[in-house]
Formats: structure tokens, C-alpha cells, sequence
């Protein structure tokens, strides 16, 4: 059972193996397979044992703010999944895990008659899930439209727009299409989240969501309701964004992984 694995953003392969290890102990017959990110990323201390590995350097699979980037770093991966598989499944924790979302999202998308051995995975895992970004082609030319600090999507766009120091992003400004929809672009390619209201439920594979109830929604529930409901299944800890931990919920999310995979 080979599963491939991408860290969170700010993060590598040394931090998400040690994150990982107490459930990856516990399914010692799954080969995990890390690609690292290749972005670097601020040192900012944002998350537990970031500092700590800091040495290895920190890294992300894309600047949040370059759609091109975005659009280039998903077809990498569906690449990557091409040459290197085949792959049982991905895990993803954070910007992996709405990396291979998007992967998968893009895939269904182009193949809209693909079959579901021809996936790119079988299964997914998503830990602390943000909401997948999706790279729309601008039909319509939109003017500046600054969302107004109460409105659902106003934090959300604030959190893209946190300038990594060490980018230099293309230039986007916050717009609003004519069906309502919130992007940021530059009046060719429109970079938005995926809203299964609009969008409905774009991921049709088995996957498990495992995430904290009390966590903002664009950290697991928006992507939950992206995934087909008869083939997701749920797993909750209360660390908010932070990484699960401790025995018991490592043991749980090994067997929730080995039940998805088996397909159980």
C-alpha cells in the first residue's frame, strides 16, 4: 500500500514524518512516500516544532498569491503521481492536504469521464484540510471590489494575502464575479475557493477529513462538504490547526486509514 505524503505549509519532510509517525508505527505494512515542498518559506515559529527543525529549511509547494504557480505545482504533482506510480493513496496535513485535493479536483475537472481506476489515487487523507483553491479563467473583466471586513470571505482573503517576505507574488486585487463569486485576480485568471454551493461536490473518491469541529470552516468542514458524502468519513481531535497528538488519537487515526484503505 504506498500512500504519498505532502507536509503542511511553512513545514518539510523532517517535521511531517515526526508529526506522522505515531499512526505510520501502527501501519508499519503502508509505504509512506514525503515529497518536500520547494518554495522556502519565512521563518515565523508558527507551528509546534517548526523552530526546531528550522535547520532543514521550511518550505511550501506554492505561493499562495501566483495562480500560475498554483495551476503549475498541480500539474507537477498529477506528473509526479504519472512517473512515479502507481499510488494507493495521498496524505496531506494543511497545504498538502489542499494540494492534493486540488490535484484531484483538477484531474476530475479535465477527465470528466475518467473511471476511478484512472485516478490519480485511489483514497485520500486530509488533516486540518484548508478549503482547495481553485484557478478559474476570467470570462467577464471585474473592477476592484475590497470585501467588506463582515462578509463570510473577508478573513479568508486576508489570510491569502499574508505576504510571504521571501515571494514576490504577481499582482492580484479582490474582485466579485456576477454569480457573487469572491476571487482575487488580474482580470485573466481568477484565484477563488472552491464552494461546493457553487461548485457542488467535486471530489468523488474515498477520503477521510480528519480536522477539529472547533476550528475556523476553511480548515476541514468547507472541504468535507467538497467530497462525495457517501465515501467520506470523519475524524475529529481538539488541537484546532495544531497537528493531532497523543496515543489514543494516534491509534484512532491509523485504524480510521487502514479501514479507508482496505475500504472497509
Amino acid at each position: 500500500m504506498r500512500i504519498l505524503c505532502l507536509h503542511g505549509r511553512g513545514s518539510n519532510n523532517d517535521i511531517f514524518k515526526m508529526q506522522t509517525a505515531g499512526f505510520r508505527s501502527q501501519l508499519d505494512d503502508f509505504e509512506f512516500e514525503f515529497v518536500q515542498g520547494t518554495v522556502q518559506h519565512a521563518k515565523e515559529g508558527w507551528a509546534i516544532h517548526t523552530d526546531t527543525f528550522a535547520n532543514s529549511g521550511l518550505w511550501e509547494y506554492y505561493d499562495l498569491l501566483d495562480p500560475y504557480n498554483v495551476i503549475e505545482t498541480e500539474q507537477e504533482l498529477l506528473q509526479l503521481v504519472e512517473d512515479d506510480g502507481p499510488y494507493d493513496g495521498v496524505l496531506g496535513y494543511s497545504q498538502g492536504a489542499s494540494l492534493a485535493a486540488q490535484a484531484i479536483i483538477r484531474f476530475a475537472v479535465e477527465n470528466p469521464t475518467a473511471t476511478a481506476d484512472q485516478f490519480p489515487f485511489r483514497f485520500a487523507i486530509f488533516i486540518n484540510c484548508p478549503t482547495p483553491i481553485r484557478i478559474l479563467e476570467m470570462d467577464e473583466k471585474v473592477e476592484p471590489d475590497i470585501p467588506k471586513p463582515e462578509e463570510s470571505d473577508a478573513a479568508l482573503y486576508m489570510m491569502l494575502a499574508r505576504a510571504n517576505p521571501l515571494l514576490d507574488s504577481q499582482a492580484l486585487f479582490p474582485a466579485r464575479l456576477a454569480n457573487g463569486r469572491r476571487v482575487l485576480t488580474d482580470n485573466t485568471v481568477g484565484l477563488t475557493k472552491a464552494d461546493p454551493a457553487l461548485d457542488g461536490q467535486l471530489i468523488k473518491i474515498p477520503t477521510l477529513h480528519i480536522r477539529c469541529p472547533e476550528d475556523k470552516e476553511q480548515f476541514g468542514r468547507e472541504a468535507y462538504e467538497l467530497c462525495e458524502k457517501s465515501v467520506a468519513r470523519q475524524c475529529f481531535h481538539h488541537h484546532d490547526h495544531d497537528f493531532p497528538r497523543g496515543y489514543d488519537e494516534m491509534r484512532a487515526i491509523a485504524k480510521q486509514i487502514r479501514s479507508l484503505a482496505e475500504g472497509h
